[in-house]
């Protein structure tokens, strides 16, 4: 027999959410989605984008020709008297009003490399700090793609849950007078499927890489 909440049959499937969900429960889940659709795809997209740089980080350590002859200068103390100039090796991520990009610049010691973020010009984050973050240095450029991407995903735990705020918001507008707790875990659990898949394939493809490296080690002794 089917269950019922409210009165209503739950019989309304969603991606990743093992429950069923009433007709009213339904509508405010497709209400609540649509408000943060754009932001799930950029999701997507990054985890996406992540996994690719797991695979194989020696290649966004590659000088990407269509950012030949551009830089990135970047502040480093709050007078803004420390200016350093970065020349972009490649772009290792694409976000929506950013992008992560792997530079480099000559130091007496040798080439220093940096990942940074630059942010639209009129952000708000840009017009209070600056239209450039250092996100960390290192002097190997493949290391620096692999640590970024370790760092990377704190980043996506924080665009799902900023999103499931949003999506509650307006779920909570729309049925009010009710109890909204599984609308809201349907989302939440969709969100975080796309986190915990993009965990598992980044220590999957870096576990796979370590035995490689460790293979044709061994084959050299």
């Amino acid at each position: 027999m089917p269950l019922k909440r409210n009165g209503e049959i739950s019989k309304y499937a969603v991606p990743d959410f093992v429950g069923k969900l009433t007709r009213a429960e339904f509508d405010s889940y497709n209400d609540a989605f649509e408000t943060i659709k754009d932001e799930f795809a950029t999701l997507e997209q990054i985890k996406k984008d992540m996994t690719e740089l797991t695979a194989n980080p020696g290649l966004f350590t590659i000088p990407d020709s269509q950012f030949v002859q551009q830089s990135l200068e970047t502040q480093h103390s709050e007078r803004g008297d420390l200016n350093l100039s970065w020349d972009i090796r490649s772009r290792l991520l694409k976000l929506n009003h950013s992008d992560i990009f792997l530079c480099e610049r000559m130091t007496a010691d040798g080439k220093q490399f940096a990942v940074i973020q630059r942010y639209e010009n009129d952000s708000p984050y840009a017009q209070a700090n600056g239209n450039t973050t250092v996100m960390l240095v290192s002097d190997d450029a493949q290391k620096a793609v692999e640590d970024y991407v370790a760092r990377a995903e704190h980043t996506l735990r924080f665009m799902a849950s900023n999103m499931v705020a949003t999506a509650q918001k307006v779920v909570w507008e729309r049925v009010a007078s009710q109890n909204p707790s599984r609308v809201i875990r349907a989302i939440s659990e969709r969100c975080a499927k796309v986190v915990d898949d993009a965990h598992d394939e980044i220590q999957a493809q870096s576990l796979e890489r370590k035995l490689s490296q460790r293979h044709s080690v061994g084959q050299g002794v």
